[in-house]
């Protein structure tokens, strides 16, 4: 599994502007095979800092998704967004047990 983190720093009130944008994106590819897991998320103390979050069956999976016409869209609306900060990290990961909960 390839688990993909991290954040970006947008612009004073950018984030609301692109909330649709996003939210296509996140429903475009959760439909997407070999996606188990794909996220953004504003900073309860920070409302201009996004958190990214992934999880992907493997590499091929992940690199198509880079590829999605979605994607491209996506890529295209945030290239006129005002991003002060960006930092997103993909990771190999394996499966150690549950931190805390049940599922």
């Amino acid at each position: 599994m390839i688990i993909v983190t991290g954040t970006a720093r947008f612009g004073e009130g950018e984030i609301e502007r692109l909330r649709t944008a996003l939210a296509e994106n996140v429903a475009a590819t959760w439909a997407e095979a070999g996606c188990s897991h794909y996220a953004y998320a504003v900073d309860i103390s920070d409302p201009n800092l996004l958190h990214v979050t992934e999880w992907w069956e493997d590499q091929a999976a992940m690199k198509a998704h880079m590829e999605t016409p979605h994607m491209a869209k996506l890529m295209a609306t945030l290239g006129e967004a005002r991003i002060e900060g960006l930092s997103i990290k993909a990771y190999d990961a394996e499966f150690r047990g549950n931190v805390l909960g049940s599922d």
